[in-house]
């Protein structure tokens, strides 16, 4: 049963900003639905990653704003965001040496402040993370001896024990092979079942995207060219635009959701 959480609203205005003079992203406006799965997707260096750094305060716009609850998050305290919205980055690296149990702890961070003591409230967000994402048994190993799918669901761990209504996630499968990825979208989705958790993430697999995803945003030349159900989005047409691609979309037999076929230049069986 779905725990009563905050809806917070997260909206995206008129966003440009970029790196160095060059802007990736112009003028996006993104409205996050509360409470649902939202996928990202778009061709390489078309601005996800971008967009989700901005929507977590890592990157400041030049134009435009994100409102987290109609104020802008530029102008709350760092410690107030964190205790609300969470960024899994991609690639994240942890400290030579650190163990499970330590890593995941660091979640509890913005719950902290020079006056406070680590309470049992926050062993208990902790142990509830580690069951959570099944790394339990792991809790004394050191992140770096762990496999790549181990480390993921530790860093998961550490995003759950942070204890945010809302989660960024980008490309939160990649170098998982294929077993991994379905666990970790599976624990994600679990997430936002039992707890309501807003979950935003960026992921390359268009197909996985569709089967997961609530609200499916497309993103072409840094902005938004498409949003709205798999149903919506995942077309023959979006797929040309978006990505430059012919393909063909069928019903994906487990889901029933939308499934894209790529059509390459070999077509033929045997050719």
């Amino acid at each position: 049963m779905k725990e009563a959480m905050p809806d917070h609203t997260l909206d995206v205005l008129g966003l440009s900003t970029g790196y160095g003079t060059s802007d990736i992203l112009h003028d996006l406006d993104l409205a996050v639905a509360p409470g649902r799965i939202t996928v990202i997707v778009g061709p390489n260096a078309c601005g996800k990653s971008t967009l989700l750094r901005a929507m977590s305060r890592l990157l400041s716009p030049r134009e435009g704003q994100v409102l987290l609850d109609g104020k802008s998050i530029h102008r709350m305290s760092p410690r107030l965001l964190a205790r609300t919205m969470g960024l899994l980055p991609q690639s994240p690296i942890a400290p030579e040496g650190i163990a499970v149990a330590d890593l995941v702890s660091r979640g509890r961070h913005p719950h902290q402040n020079l006056f406070s003591r680590w309470t049992r409230k926050d062993d208990e967000a902790v142990d509830a993370a580690l069951t959570a994402t099944r790394t339990t048994e792991l809790a004394e190993r050191p992140v770096d001896e762990l496999s790549g799918g181990q480390r993921q669901r530790v860093w998961i761990a550490m995003a759950l024990a942070q204890e945010t209504d809302i989660l960024l996630l980008d490309e939160p499968t990649t170098f998982l092979d294929i077993s991994h990825q379905i666990e970790v979208l599976d624990l994600l989705s679990d997430l936002n079942r039992e707890r309501g958790t807003t979950v935003v993430m960026v992921l390359h697999d268009l197909n996985l995207a569709a089967r997961y995803a609530d609200h499916l945003v497309a993103i072409a030349k840094g902005r938004v060219h498409v949003s709205g159900s798999p149903e919506e989005v995942l077309t023959q047409e979006n797929m040309r635009a978006v990505f430059g691609l012919e393909s063909q979309i069928i019903t994906d037999p487990v889901s029933g959701r939308p499934m894209m076929l790529p059509i390459g230049r070999y077509r033929v069986l045997g050719y």
